[in-house]
């Protein structure tokens, strides 16, 4: 143990040693570095890893990252995997959106060993320099990328195919992610453990069936036949990049094919153990993933509910106990992790496993070897192999659209998750030994988190998260939630309401939002609004740009509208009923209060609507807490009216080093010299506020309360 702990501090030391310096943020710098893993495109970048191999300008002795994450916003440019490039980029430290139950962003950054994140600025120095080398895992994963998107053209499942030949999902649309998670089979999707080792079976049968008919060789036919089936399962894990689950999966396979090799006898859980102490030597951090967790924790609950049992069950039996045991087995860690789980997923599983193991996996080896010796009987194989995959669609489409589909259970606790365990280990014991029903009792505690953050009338909360450049906010009372701009949209695929809005009230255990407001049009306050009214129940939605939800029965966000629920009320102070003002001066101004204190929500407000609103409502300005207009802009908060709102709290909801540099200085002097606290989402993550027992507003920072060893600090 002791000497695991130094590997690890060690090895976390060295990733954070290859960080970009402080200094070196936001400057232009000019590298040149290779292309590694596949290229992801959408309508607004390209996106891609660099293996730094010269920093040419800034000149100095400062440590640089070896591996950085870039974006490329220039629709006209083609960037390969392999490629040799010199560009001109700016750049950040390793950091992400801190929101509470959403994605660790930073964490992911730390595991993947990315020193930092950028763009590609637009420069005359950008070039390539050589085209990749034929015999590169990256120039036959982007060759083979290229064949089957030109072979799957148009196809609605080009994504999944992608994701089982190449590990490449980033084509896996928003509704298919929302099937494969209700429906319990995400893991089916991604080259893992699963996956490798059915090609390592595959090919072990096929090479040792040959070998055997060789009578010269027939005598080492095992032997032979483990050699072989080891290498496919090398070469299908390089397909995938070497991602860290193929590398586990491949770590795994060594140990259990080397004890054959050598003729050791192993128990089952001794192989489970050599394999597990392996993987966390080659990647000490690798509990840090749920994958890790998973993926240990499914064959544990396997070879404990197989291994020993008197009576031989048939096939068919032996598969549908193994999902079902698997699926009670894992069912407190997916929780813990995800806070859903699908309670379709054991029958999901007892047609989906088998049949992308026997019928779509092993179609596509065969398509990618007939595509060797002529393209056409390939791309013929392609095209079964589509079809099955629209086959096995239509089957987990239906499942995924029953109402009990999935369980969404909020906040469980790491003890609820331990209890739980505990039942899986009584539950799938003999029978006799401890009386199932009593084991079951142990799982009550998942499903009854305790209730924290009650409110009581005239108590509320505000939660403004962290969307980066953007705004959203979440007000919490006794029985209302309202959300206040939904942050922006990135791409069909990717918006905050799906990565952080979403999750936090799922988290929080909100099934239904009684009020969104949507302040403007702007895409970083009303992006993530479709995807808010596809995905939750909302029972009234404000906005001031009701053309932007023709299917939808909209209200208007005016002064003058306002209504009141647990001893809290809401009401709109702008925009006024005649519509003087357009684009962020007619953002919804909405204020909250109770006798527990108050907080002005202003959009994108700037200098023309704070001037109305001090003619106009200035009696109702004061306010304890206030979001900055407009992020902290030169045109929006001015002396008089931070004057006249005199908060004691102002919050910047802004991205870390945006290209807009918000808060502006001046902006924040202005706040300062009035006296107010300044936070911001950058710095602090998610802010949190709660009003009660007539106190000051009590503050909390995200970051601050979650911070870890790999978090970004201000």
């Amino acid at each position: 143990m002791a000497l695991g702990f130094v590997i690890a501090v060690s090895y976390s030391i060295s990733i954070q040693s290859n960080q970009l310096a402080r200094s070196l943020e936001s400057q232009e710098i000019l590298i040149i570095g290779r292309v590694i893993d596949l290229p992801t495109q959408d309508a607004r970048s390209i996106k891609f890893l660099l293996k730094v191999e010269e920093v040419i300008t800034p000149i100095n002795n400062l440590a640089f990252p070896t591996k950085i994450r870039l974006s490329w916003y220039d629709r006209g440019k083609q960037v390969r995997s392999g490629e040799k490039w010199q560009f001109l980029v700016k750049l950040k430290r390793p950091h992400g959106l801190l929101n509470p139950y959403g994605f660790d962003y930073e964490k992911w950054l730390f595991q993947q060993k990315i020193g930092a994140t950028g763009y590609v600025r637009q420069s005359a120095e950008n070039k390539q320099i050589t085209e990749p080398a034929r015999w590169t895992v990256g120039y036959w994963r982007e060759s083979l990328k290229n064949y089957l998107e030109g072979v799957l053209d148009g196809h609605q499942h080009v994504g999944v195919i992608k994701a089982l030949v190449l590990g490449d999902r980033s084509d896996i649309g928003t509704q298919q992610w929302d099937v494969f998670r209700k429906t319990g089979t995400s893991h089916l999707i991604a080259i893992s453990g699963l996956h490798i080792g059915l090609v390592s079976a595959l090919f072990f049968g096929a090479i040792r069936w040959l070998v055997l008919r060789v009578q010269i060789l027939s005598r080492n036919a095992t032997r032979y036949a483990i050699v072989g089936s080891m290498l496919a399962a090398v070469s299908y894990a390089a397909l995938a990049g070497f991602s860290v689950p193929t590398q586990r999966a491949l770590i795994m396979l060594s140990v259990v094919l080397g004890g054959i090799f050598w003729q050791r006898y192993y128990t089952p859980f001794h192989i489970i153990s050599v394999a597990l102490v392996a993987v966390l030597i080659y990647d000490p951090l690798a509990s840090m993933s749920a994958g890790f967790w998973l993926s240990f924790g499914a064959v544990s609950v396997i070879l404990y509910s197989a291994t020993g049992r008197i009576k031989k069950a048939t096939f068919a039996k032996q598969l549908f106990q193994t999902q079902w045991w698997v699926s009670i087995g894992l069912m407190p860690l997916v929780l813990y992790f995800f806070q859903q789980v699908s309670l379709v997923a054991p029958l999901a599983n007892l047609l989906a496993i088998p049949f992308i193991s026997f019928a779509v996996v092993p179609l596509l080896i065969i398509a990618l070897l007939l595509a060797l010796i002529d393209h056409s009987m390939g791309a013929k194989a392609l095209d079964l192999s589509a079809l099955l995959i629209d086959l096995l669609w239509q089957f987990l489409e239906t499942l995924a659209a029953l109402e009990f589909s999935s369980m969404v259970v909020p906040a469980v606790s790491l003890l609820a998750c331990v209890i739980a365990m505990a039942a899986v280990v009584l539950l799938l014991m003999p029978r006799g030994l401890v009386p199932k029903p009593l084991a079951c009792l142990l799982f009550l505690p998942l499903f009854f988190p305790p209730q924290a953050d009650e409110l009581g009338h005239g108590e509320f909360k505000l939660v403004l998260l962290d969307v980066g450049q953007g705004l959203s906010a979440v007000i919490h009372t006794a029985e209302n939630t309202l959300v206040f701009d939904t942050g922006a949209k990135y791409s069909d695929k990717s918006d905050l309401a799906s990565s952080v809005i979403i999750p936090y009230l799922n988290g929080k255990g909100i099934e239904r939002v009684d009020q969104l407001v949507i302040s403007h049009g702007d895409n970083d306050h009303a992006g993530g609004a479709q995807t808010m009214l596809s995905s939750l129940s909302v029972s009234h939605l404000f906005t001031s740009v009701p053309e932007l939800f023709p299917q939808h029965k909209t209200l208007a966000c005016e002064e003058g509208v306002s209504w009141q629920i647990n001893d809290v009320l809401f009401e709109f102070l702008s925009p006024s009923e005649d519509h003087l003002f357009e684009g962020n001066n007619a953002s919804c101004v909405l204020k909250v209060s109770s006798i527990n204190g108050s907080v002005l929500l202003t959009g994108d407000i700037e200098k023309s609507t704070e001037h109305s609103l001090l003619q106009y409502q200035i009696e109702k300005l004061k306010t304890d807490v206030l979001i900055a207009p407009h992020h902290g802009s030169t045109s929006s908060s001015t002396t008089e009216f931070i004057e006249a709102v005199d908060p004691i709290y102002v919050l910047f909801p802004v991205g870390y080093k945006n290209r807009f540099g918000f808060p502006k200085n001046v902006v924040v002097e202005r706040y300062k010299k009035q006296g107010a606290f300044r936070f911001d989402t950058a710095s602090h993550g998610a802010i949190t506020l709660h009003f009660y027992d007539g106190e000051p507003p009590k503050l909390k920072s995200f970051r601050e309360e979650m911070s870890k060893f790999w978090s970004w600090r201000p």
